[in-house]
Protein backbone atom coordinates (compact mmCIF):
# COMPACT_ATOMS: atom_id res chain seq x y z
CA UNK A 1 0.00 0.00 0.00
CA UNK A 2 2.84 2.56 1.02
CA UNK A 3 4.45 1.93 -2.76
CA UNK A 4 0.56 2.72 -4.23
CA UNK A 5 0.04 6.05 -2.21
CA UNK A 6 3.91 7.27 -3.26
CA UNK A 7 3.26 6.11 -6.85
CA UNK A 8 -0.04 8.49 -6.96
CA UNK A 9 1.48 11.28 -5.12
CA UNK A 10 4.66 10.92 -7.67
CA UNK A 11 2.16 10.52 -10.69
CA UNK A 12 1.08 13.86 -10.62
CA UNK A 13 3.89 16.10 -9.20
CA UNK A 14 2.66 19.32 -10.18
CA UNK A 15 -0.55 19.25 -8.39
CA UNK A 16 1.26 17.29 -5.27
CA UNK A 17 3.54 20.73 -5.15
CA UNK A 18 0.74 23.06 -5.36
CA UNK A 19 -0.89 21.03 -2.45
CA UNK A 20 2.23 20.81 -0.32
CA UNK A 21 2.79 24.55 -0.80
CA UNK A 22 -0.97 25.48 0.30
CA UNK A 23 -0.34 23.12 3.77
CA UNK A 24 2.64 24.95 4.11
CA UNK A 25 1.07 28.52 3.83
CA UNK A 26 -1.21 27.54 6.76
CA UNK A 27 1.33 26.10 8.92
CA UNK A 28 3.44 29.71 7.97
CA UNK A 29 0.76 31.71 8.81
CA UNK A 30 -0.34 30.28 11.71
CA UNK A 31 3.63 30.06 12.86
CA UNK A 32 4.80 33.31 11.98
CA UNK A 33 1.22 35.51 13.60
CA UNK A 34 1.66 33.52 16.96
CA UNK A 35 5.59 34.11 17.00
CA UNK A 36 5.04 37.47 16.30
CA UNK A 37 2.14 38.19 18.88
CA UNK A 38 3.93 36.30 21.38
CA UNK A 39 7.50 37.82 20.50
CA UNK A 40 6.21 41.33 20.56
CA UNK A 41 4.16 40.89 24.39
CA UNK A 42 7.20 38.58 26.16
CA UNK A 43 9.66 41.12 24.94
CA UNK A 44 7.58 44.24 26.04
CA UNK A 45 6.81 42.26 29.03
CA UNK A 46 10.39 41.05 30.03
CA UNK A 47 12.07 44.99 29.35
CA UNK A 48 9.07 46.15 31.31
CA UNK A 49 9.38 44.26 34.26
CA UNK A 50 13.34 44.86 34.64
CA UNK A 51 12.55 48.71 35.21
CA UNK A 52 13.72 47.86 38.95
CA UNK A 53 10.20 49.43 40.28
CA UNK A 54 7.92 47.83 42.96
CA UNK A 55 5.15 50.08 42.09
CA UNK A 56 3.81 52.48 38.83
CA UNK A 57 1.71 55.38 39.90
CA UNK A 58 -0.13 56.34 36.50
CA UNK A 59 -4.03 57.79 35.54
CA UNK A 60 -4.33 56.81 32.27
CA UNK A 61 -2.33 52.74 30.96
CA UNK A 62 -2.65 50.75 28.14
CA UNK A 63 -0.73 48.25 26.51
CA UNK A 64 -0.48 50.83 23.74
CA UNK A 65 -0.19 54.41 25.72
CA UNK A 66 0.99 57.06 23.97
CA UNK A 67 0.56 59.90 25.44
CA UNK A 68 1.60 61.66 28.65
CA UNK A 69 -1.33 62.28 30.58
CA UNK A 70 -0.25 62.15 34.22
CA UNK A 71 1.28 65.70 35.83
CA UNK A 72 5.16 65.37 37.27
CA UNK A 73 3.86 67.06 39.80
CA UNK A 74 3.02 64.50 41.61
CA UNK A 75 6.57 62.97 41.51
CA UNK A 76 7.43 65.42 45.32
CA UNK A 77 4.08 64.43 46.72
CA UNK A 78 4.95 60.70 46.27
CA UNK A 79 8.63 61.15 47.98
CA UNK A 80 7.06 62.58 50.75
CA UNK A 81 4.99 59.61 51.27
CA UNK A 82 6.29 56.86 53.98
CA UNK A 83 8.06 54.09 52.76
CA UNK A 84 8.83 55.54 49.32
CA UNK A 85 12.36 55.26 48.02
CA UNK A 86 13.32 56.02 44.73
CA UNK A 87 10.86 57.94 42.46
CA UNK A 88 11.20 58.09 38.66
CA UNK A 89 8.98 59.75 35.99
CA UNK A 90 8.37 58.14 32.57
CA UNK A 91 6.81 59.20 29.35
CA UNK A 92 6.36 56.84 26.66
CA UNK A 93 5.19 57.33 23.05
CA UNK A 94 4.52 54.64 20.39
CA UNK A 95 6.13 55.59 16.89
CA UNK A 96 6.43 53.85 14.11
CA UNK A 97 9.23 52.16 12.79
CA UNK A 98 11.76 53.59 10.00
CA UNK A 99 10.91 50.67 7.71
CA UNK A 100 7.26 50.97 8.22
CA UNK A 101 6.62 47.48 9.49
CA UNK A 102 5.84 47.55 13.48
CA UNK A 103 6.10 50.03 16.55
CA UNK A 104 8.75 50.83 18.42
CA UNK A 105 8.38 52.53 22.02
CA UNK A 106 10.35 55.95 22.35
CA UNK A 107 10.86 56.70 26.43
CA UNK A 108 11.35 59.89 27.98
CA UNK A 109 13.40 59.45 31.07
CA UNK A 110 15.54 61.34 33.77
CA UNK A 111 18.22 59.90 34.18
CA UNK A 112 19.98 59.92 37.04
CA UNK A 113 16.68 58.28 38.61
CA UNK A 114 15.87 56.13 36.21
CA UNK A 115 19.30 54.33 36.15
CA UNK A 116 19.50 54.13 39.66
CA UNK A 117 16.56 52.49 40.14
CA UNK A 118 16.95 49.62 36.96
CA UNK A 119 20.75 49.21 37.34
CA UNK A 120 21.03 50.55 33.56
CA UNK A 121 24.76 51.67 33.24
CA UNK A 122 26.04 53.25 30.18
CA UNK A 123 28.58 50.56 28.12
CA UNK A 124 29.58 53.39 25.20
CA UNK A 125 29.22 56.55 25.24
CA UNK A 126 27.58 58.92 27.87
CA UNK A 127 24.74 59.41 29.70
CA UNK A 128 22.19 61.98 28.23
CA UNK A 129 23.25 65.51 28.50
CA UNK A 130 21.74 67.36 25.27
CA UNK A 131 18.14 67.85 24.51
CA UNK A 132 18.93 66.33 20.83
CA UNK A 133 20.51 63.11 22.64
CA UNK A 134 19.29 59.67 22.73
CA UNK A 135 20.70 56.74 24.17
CA UNK A 136 19.96 53.07 22.90
CA UNK A 137 20.44 49.61 24.11
CA UNK A 138 23.23 46.87 22.73
CA UNK A 139 20.11 44.94 21.20
CA UNK A 140 19.16 48.22 19.13
CA UNK A 141 22.40 49.19 18.33
CA UNK A 142 23.09 45.84 16.78
CA UNK A 143 19.95 45.48 14.67
CA UNK A 144 19.79 49.35 13.11
CA UNK A 145 23.44 48.80 12.76
CA UNK A 146 24.38 52.15 14.59
CA UNK A 147 27.15 52.71 17.21
CA UNK A 148 28.04 56.10 19.67
CA UNK A 149 27.64 59.45 17.11
CA UNK A 150 25.54 58.18 14.92
CA UNK A 151 22.01 59.67 14.03
CA UNK A 152 18.53 58.51 14.65
CA UNK A 153 15.04 60.26 12.91
CA UNK A 154 13.00 60.81 15.68
CA UNK A 155 9.56 63.32 14.75
CA UNK A 156 11.38 64.54 11.81
CA UNK A 157 14.26 65.56 13.92
CA UNK A 158 18.05 64.61 14.11
CA UNK A 159 18.82 62.97 17.55
CA UNK A 160 22.24 61.64 18.52
CA UNK A 161 23.21 58.95 19.82
CA UNK A 162 24.75 60.01 23.10
CA UNK A 163 25.40 56.20 24.35
CA UNK A 164 24.39 52.72 24.66
CA UNK A 165 23.14 51.25 27.75
CA UNK A 166 23.26 47.89 28.99
CA UNK A 167 21.02 46.07 30.34
CA UNK A 168 18.08 45.93 28.56
CA UNK A 169 15.22 48.27 30.48
CA UNK A 170 12.08 49.26 29.38
CA UNK A 171 11.95 50.71 25.66
CA UNK A 172 15.37 50.43 23.60
CA UNK A 173 15.35 53.92 22.32
CA UNK A 174 15.59 56.74 25.23
CA UNK A 175 15.61 60.32 25.29
CA UNK A 176 15.14 62.79 28.14
CA UNK A 177 11.75 63.78 29.35
CA UNK A 178 12.22 66.68 28.97
CA UNK A 179 12.65 66.82 25.21
CA UNK A 180 9.61 64.37 24.86
CA UNK A 181 7.45 66.68 26.72
CA UNK A 182 8.75 69.65 24.21
CA UNK A 183 7.83 67.29 21.34
CA UNK A 184 4.42 66.25 22.08
CA UNK A 185 3.87 70.01 23.65
CA UNK A 186 3.11 68.28 26.95
CA UNK A 187 4.89 70.57 29.54
CA UNK A 188 5.36 68.85 32.95
CA UNK A 189 3.33 65.49 31.87
CA UNK A 190 4.60 61.63 32.13
CA UNK A 191 2.77 58.48 31.51
CA UNK A 192 3.49 56.56 34.57
CA UNK A 193 5.76 57.33 37.48
CA UNK A 194 7.90 53.96 38.79
CA UNK A 195 8.25 53.64 42.72
CA UNK A 196 10.63 52.06 44.43
CA UNK A 197 9.93 51.15 47.98
CA UNK A 198 12.89 52.03 50.83
CA UNK A 199 14.32 48.83 52.20
CA UNK A 200 12.55 46.91 54.69
CA UNK A 201 8.86 48.38 53.50
CA UNK A 202 6.32 46.14 52.28
CA UNK A 203 5.20 46.89 48.52
CA UNK A 204 1.32 46.63 49.65
CA UNK A 205 2.20 49.09 52.71
CA UNK A 206 3.41 51.25 50.74
CA UNK A 207 0.17 51.17 48.22
CA UNK A 208 -2.17 51.57 50.69
CA UNK A 209 -0.12 54.93 52.18
CA UNK A 210 -0.19 56.61 48.64
CA UNK A 211 -3.94 55.76 48.29
CA UNK A 212 -4.39 57.52 50.64
CA UNK A 213 -2.39 60.36 50.43
CA UNK A 214 -3.41 61.03 46.74
CA UNK A 215 -6.85 59.59 45.66
CA UNK A 216 -8.28 58.97 42.36
CA UNK A 217 -5.31 57.74 40.82
CA UNK A 218 -3.94 54.64 40.19
CA UNK A 219 -1.38 52.42 41.03
CA UNK A 220 -0.26 48.95 40.40
CA UNK A 221 2.60 46.37 41.04
CA UNK A 222 5.04 45.55 39.11
CA UNK A 223 3.71 41.89 39.26
CA UNK A 224 0.31 42.87 38.33
CA UNK A 225 2.24 44.46 35.31
CA UNK A 226 3.67 41.52 33.83
CA UNK A 227 0.40 39.34 34.08
CA UNK A 228 -1.04 41.86 32.17
CA UNK A 229 1.75 41.60 29.38
CA UNK A 230 1.09 37.66 29.77
CA UNK A 231 -3.01 37.65 29.16
CA UNK A 232 -1.67 40.31 25.64
CA UNK A 233 -3.62 42.44 23.70
CA UNK A 234 -6.91 41.83 23.15
CA UNK A 235 -6.90 42.93 19.60
CA UNK A 236 -4.03 40.88 18.69
CA UNK A 237 -5.43 38.10 20.51
CA UNK A 238 -8.28 38.03 18.05
CA UNK A 239 -6.52 39.01 14.88
CA UNK A 240 -4.23 35.56 15.93
CA UNK A 241 -7.94 33.40 16.22
CA UNK A 242 -8.53 35.23 13.30
CA UNK A 243 -5.31 33.66 11.18
CA UNK A 244 -5.83 30.47 12.53
CA UNK A 245 -9.48 30.12 10.80
CA UNK A 246 -7.92 31.22 7.43
CA UNK A 247 -5.06 28.79 7.83
CA UNK A 248 -7.85 26.34 8.54
CA UNK A 249 -9.78 26.98 5.63
CA UNK A 250 -7.09 27.39 3.21
CA UNK A 251 -5.15 24.11 3.62
CA UNK A 252 -8.80 22.68 3.71
CA UNK A 253 -9.87 24.14 0.48
CA UNK A 254 -6.61 23.30 -0.82
CA UNK A 255 -6.59 20.01 -0.32
CA UNK A 256 -10.43 19.12 -1.22
CA UNK A 257 -9.65 20.73 -4.50
CA UNK A 258 -6.50 18.78 -5.42
CA UNK A 259 -7.75 15.36 -4.14
CA UNK A 260 -11.69 16.11 -5.79
CA UNK A 261 -9.53 16.85 -8.97
CA UNK A 262 -7.17 13.54 -8.73
CA UNK A 263 -10.04 11.41 -7.98
CA UNK A 264 -11.45 12.59 -10.70
CA UNK A 265 -8.89 11.91 -13.08
CA UNK A 266 -8.50 8.71 -11.58
CA UNK A 267 -11.87 7.09 -12.19
CA UNK A 268 -11.02 4.40 -14.32
CA UNK A 269 -8.09 3.24 -12.08
CA UNK A 270 -10.41 3.24 -8.96
CA UNK A 271 -12.93 1.03 -11.21
CA UNK A 272 -10.13 -1.19 -11.27
CA UNK A 273 -9.38 -1.47 -7.84
CA UNK A 274 -12.94 -2.09 -7.42
CA UNK A 275 -13.20 -4.98 -10.31
CA UNK A 276 -10.31 -6.54 -8.70
CA UNK A 277 -12.30 -6.56 -5.10
CA UNK A 278 -10.82 -3.87 -3.16
CA UNK A 279 -13.16 -2.86 -0.73
CA UNK A 280 -14.83 1.00 -0.27
CA UNK A 281 -12.19 0.81 3.19
CA UNK A 282 -9.86 0.08 1.26
CA UNK A 283 -9.80 3.34 -1.41
CA UNK A 284 -10.92 5.62 1.61
CA UNK A 285 -7.71 4.47 3.41
CA UNK A 286 -5.23 4.94 0.36
CA UNK A 287 -6.52 8.55 -0.59
CA UNK A 288 -6.78 9.70 2.73
CA UNK A 289 -3.16 8.26 3.24
CA UNK A 290 -1.95 10.19 0.24
CA UNK A 291 -3.71 13.25 1.93
CA UNK A 292 -1.64 12.34 5.14
CA UNK A 293 1.89 12.36 2.64
CA UNK A 294 0.78 16.11 1.11
CA UNK A 295 0.18 17.31 4.88
CA UNK A 296 3.15 15.86 6.49
CA UNK A 297 5.74 17.34 3.67
CA UNK A 298 3.74 20.39 3.51
CA UNK A 299 3.78 21.07 7.66
CA UNK A 300 7.93 20.48 6.77
CA UNK A 301 7.93 22.54 4.16
CA UNK A 302 6.04 25.32 6.48
CA UNK A 303 8.49 24.33 9.36
CA UNK A 304 11.44 25.60 7.15
CA UNK A 305 9.55 28.94 5.95
CA UNK A 306 8.52 30.05 9.38
CA UNK A 307 12.21 29.79 10.38
CA UNK A 308 13.83 31.68 7.24
CA UNK A 309 11.19 34.25 7.72
CA UNK A 310 12.02 34.51 11.47
CA UNK A 311 15.72 34.94 10.92
CA UNK A 312 15.13 37.69 8.02
CA UNK A 313 12.14 39.48 10.47
CA UNK A 314 14.37 39.84 12.86
CA UNK A 315 17.26 40.67 11.20
CA UNK A 316 15.99 43.41 9.36
CA UNK A 317 13.39 44.78 11.50
CA UNK A 318 12.45 45.85 15.32
CA UNK A 319 9.87 43.39 15.47
CA UNK A 320 10.63 39.64 17.39
CA UNK A 321 9.48 36.93 16.70
CA UNK A 322 9.19 33.94 19.45
CA UNK A 323 8.35 30.42 17.61
CA UNK A 324 6.84 28.50 20.55
CA UNK A 325 7.03 24.49 20.61
CA UNK A 326 3.49 24.56 21.33
CA UNK A 327 2.39 26.81 18.45
CA UNK A 328 4.39 24.67 16.13
CA UNK A 329 2.40 21.90 17.40
CA UNK A 330 -0.99 23.45 16.79
CA UNK A 331 0.44 24.67 13.07
CA UNK A 332 1.07 21.12 12.89
CA UNK A 333 -2.26 19.04 14.09
CA UNK A 334 -4.15 22.22 11.66
CA UNK A 335 -2.46 21.39 8.78
CA UNK A 336 -2.71 17.61 8.64
CA UNK A 337 -5.95 17.48 10.19
CA UNK A 338 -7.39 20.12 7.56
CA UNK A 339 -5.90 18.28 5.05
CA UNK A 340 -7.31 15.23 6.10
CA UNK A 341 -10.64 16.35 6.67
CA UNK A 342 -10.40 17.84 3.09
CA UNK A 343 -9.53 14.67 1.24
CA UNK A 344 -12.39 12.81 3.45
CA UNK A 345 -15.37 14.04 1.26
CA UNK A 346 -13.19 13.30 -2.34
CA UNK A 347 -11.97 9.46 -0.79
CA UNK A 348 -15.73 8.88 0.11
CA UNK A 349 -16.82 9.40 -3.42
CA UNK A 350 -14.39 7.85 -4.98
CA UNK A 351 -15.45 4.34 -2.54
CA UNK A 352 -18.88 4.84 -3.62
CA UNK A 353 -18.33 5.06 -7.44
CA UNK A 354 -20.08 2.21 -9.30
CA UNK A 355 -17.55 -0.13 -11.01
CA UNK A 356 -18.49 -0.54 -14.39
CA UNK A 357 -19.54 2.91 -14.87
CA UNK A 358 -16.06 3.79 -13.19
CA UNK A 359 -14.22 1.06 -15.72
CA UNK A 360 -16.10 3.07 -18.63
CA UNK A 361 -15.24 6.17 -17.34
CA UNK A 362 -13.48 8.22 -20.42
Amino acid sequence: MDSLVVANVKQRPTRTAVSIIGVALGVVLVMMFAGLVNGMQNDRKTRESSVGADLMFYRDFSLTTTSLTLPTQYVPKLQEVPGVGLVSPVGQYLKETKTGIGFEILEGIDFPTYSQMSGIHIQQGQPLTEDLDVIVDEVYARQKKVTVGSTVDIFSRKFRIAGIFSPPSGSRIKIKLSSLQQILSSPDRCTMIYLKCAKGESTATVAARINQALPDNKLMPLEDLKQLYEKGIPAFNTFLKVVIGLAVIVSLLVILLAMYTTIMERTREIGILKSMGASKGFIVRVIEQEALLICISGVLLGYAAAFMLKIGIMRFTSLQVELEPRWMLYAALIGIGSGLLGALYPAVRAANQDAVKALSYE
